[in-house]
């Protein structure tokens, strides 16, 4: 029995001889395996942000410039194009800082002649729109109800279609109840309207656009982006008091 005890002992004794020897050999390999590992994982987690912004930027430029399938099942192929979109802000001139008058025409859905001079004397507020812009749609009743609270007051409204063809515009105005007219100025078509604008020095730089002229033919007030209704009704009432 003893030597077996013995024996036995002895193995005890040389695994834990083994034991104790290995387990500073594991502690230093770990200890030289953190830095590399920590490195590692921080690897990763580099790639997951990266990707994550990346993400993010496409998203945000896909807000902006992909294809709205409503408008696409809705109006057609002028859905495939994107639009640049503004931030609804605003601009006011000052009396003696205003541009000089606007000088345009135009061809309206309806086969009409346009010009400056079927605004003049009057305050009008100009919009640059086309059927397949998300904010143009968002906006229009907006449009429809000024329209309608300033008519009597001899305030004149104006489309400028910056895209599409007279049926498709038809379309859209039809849906939204908008019943003032619009100018066909695509950009395919030479955008003589938009570039009339521009001339006078307020390009319109978004879509939508929304600009505000007085009784004089100058330029008092312009919207980039979708407009505030509120926003829009002061701008008109102080062109209207002057």
């Amino acid at each position: 029995m003893t030597p077996g005890i013995r024996h036995h002992d002895s193995r005890f004794a040389q695994n834990r001889f083994a034991q104790n020897h290995s387990a500073p050999h594991r502690a230093a390999q770990q200890s030289a395996d953190q830095p590399q590992a920590r490195r590692a994982a921080g690897r990763g987690i580099r790639r997951l942000v990266a990707a994550a912004l990346a993400a993010g930027v496409t998203l945000s430029l896909s807000a902006c410039s992909n294809a709205d399938p409503l408008a696409e099942q809705q109006y057609g192929d002028s859905a495939d194009k994107g639009y640049i979109s503004g931030t609804g802000a605003v601009k006011e001139f000052a009396a003696d800082q205003r541009p000089a008058p606007v000088t345009f025409s135009g061809t309206t859905e309806d086969g009409r002649q346009v010009t400056q001079d079927d605004l003049s004397g009057k305050v009008s507020v100009v919009n640059f729109w086309y059927a397949a812009c998300p904010p143009c749609r968002a906006e229009a009743g907006d449009l429809k109800t000024l329209h309608s609270e300033f008519e009597s007051q001899g305030v004149e409204f104006l489309g400028v279609n910056v895209r599409d063809g007279g049926e498709t515009a038809q379309a859209f105005e039809r849906n939204y109840g908008i019943d003032y007219p619009s100018v066909l100025d695509a950009e395919a078509a030479g955008g003589t309207v938009q570039a009339a604008f521009a001339a006078a020095g307020v390009p319109p730089k978004a879509v939508p656009t929304t600009v505000v002229i007085g009784r004089d033919g100058r330029v008092t007030a312009t919207i980039l982006g979708q407009l505030d209704a509120g926003t829009l009704r002061a701008l008109i009432k102080t062109a209207v008091a002057e």
